[in-house]
């Protein structure tokens, strides 16, 4: 599978799941560094809908770079309200599992943010886990160009 076919299948699944929903791509810069490291990372952008009053954003591009045979994982994180550091800190994890062999994230991993998620915010960390506010159905999906991941705070 191509990284265009995969990205399209990702995206259909996204807008699937999330029917109702708006669905888009984050906007802002990711960064050279992260680019360098996954050159085709997108995250997409949920607003809220029917499924909930949460946004979520979604990594795509990770399983390219960092995969199994062909399989590899995508991050989903979602946030109360609309903010550009959410899609910067799912990009930022992208960018630590895509790196050096040694970083592959799992389930139970967590990754230090080196900063508060937000301003007043004690999170600092993000521990990857299996999606809670959307399963079971999202982590039963097949999606043959991902294996989502939900990156979620430490409570």
């Amino acid at each position: 599978m191509t990284t265009s076919e995969a990205h399209r299948a990702l995206d259909r699944h996204v807008r699937e799941f999330f029917s109702g929903h708006p669905v888009g791509t984050a906007t802002h810069d990711l960064g050279d560094g992260r680019r360098g490291t996954v050159p085709d990372l997108r995250v997409i952008e949920v607003g809220p809908g029917p499924r909930g009053g949460h946004w979520t954003y979604v990594t795509a591009g990770c399983w390219s770079r960092a995969n199994d045979d062909g399989h590899g994982v995508e991050f989903v994180l979602t946030a109360p309200v609309p903010d550009p550091r959410f899609a910067d800190l799912i990009a930022m994890t992208a960018h630590y599992h895509c790196g050096p062999r040694p970083h592959l994230l799992d389930v139970g991993h967590s990754l230090p943010v080196g900063e508060p998620w937000v301003p007043g915010s004690a999170c600092d960390h993000i521990l990857v886990s299996l999606p809670s506010s959307t399963a079971p159905t999202w982590r039963s999906a097949t999606c043959r160009a991902a294996t989502p991941v939900c990156c979620g705070c430490c409570r």
